[in-house]
């Protein structure tokens, strides 16, 4: 088990972003020590870290969401995550397209 501290430095997210994670119920709320202190494992690691890495891509809080409840239905289909990631890529896409016409008109 780790603090918060360690989980940050792993992860390489902020400590006040793990705890808007775990208000937002993002991620589960950690057990504590007698002194309050937060205690973190090898799954919240692996968790925070896909957080991370989803919002490095532009992947907003709900389809992260999303996809971290379906990761945790094994039932669940992949094409629904598969339809979450296409969303997010024809997002990037047109994004893609608007900065390079404002490049374009720039040197008009």
């Amino acid at each position: 088990m780790i603090t918060i501290g360690a989980l940050s430095q792993r992860t390489g997210v902020n400590i006040e972003t793990i705890r808007y994670y775990e208000r937002i119920n993002l991620t589960p709320k950690p057990p504590r020590t007698e002194s309050r202190r937060r205690l973190y494992g090898a799954e919240d690691v692996r968790r925070l870290t896909f957080i991370r890495h989803s919002r490095d891509l532009g992947f907003d809080i709900p389809a992260i969401k999303r996809m971290l409840a379906l990761q945790e239905s094994p039932e669940a289909s992949c094409d629904q995550v598969s339809r979450i990631a296409t969303d997010q890529l024809e997002a990037v896409e047109i994004r893609i397209g608007r900065l390079l016409d404002l490049r374009a008109s720039s040197f008009e």
